[in-house]
């Protein structure tokens, strides 16, 4: 007997959520990376925002990795894909946070090491918005953010 399957027709998700946790160790970051982009090609972005998205959230996640391994922390790395009608947003979280970096000292850099404001600088360019910030639980959290075209 043959059974014939049928989609159910539903409203479309207003919000795709995707978590991965990785150890904090390098070959992992391109286990995101892959995910990331077949997540993002799922949601219909073009090549090159997705060429961007995939460096942006490689560099996310090697900053994650290096402050677990100069912390000495084993504790995971996660990432969140979260996918709304208006934007994409990828948000890194790493327990370990950013040691202090003394240089930072005599610069505005908000705390954070020199290395992760050069990163940052980097972010920028790559992404619609960038945010780092110090979590109140301990470590920092990167938001990658993506705007949807119009229409």
């Amino acid at each position: 007997m043959t059974r014939s399957r049928r989609r159910r027709s539903s409203p479309v998700d207003p919000m795709v959520n995707v978590e991965l946790q990785i150890p904090a160790r390098s070959p992992y970051v391109g286990v995101v990376r892959l995910a990331l982009s077949s997540l993002a090609r799922t949601a219909g972005m073009d090549e090159e925002a997705l060429d961007d998205l995939k460096i942006a959230v490689s560099e996310a996640c090697a900053n994650a990795v290096l402050a677990g391994e100069e912390a000495g922390s084993d504790e995971a790395i996660t990432v969140h894909w979260i996918e709304d009608g208006e934007r994409l947003m990828v948000d890194i979280a790493d327990p370990s946070g950013s040691p202090p970096d003394p240089d930072a000292a005599e610069l505005d850099t908000g705390g954070f090491s020199s290395r992760l404001v050069m990163s940052r600088a980097l972010l920028e360019t790559l992404v619609d918005s960038c945010e780092i910030e110090s979590v109140p639980t301990g470590g920092i959290r990167t938001r990658l953010v993506v705007n949807r075209p119009a229409g």
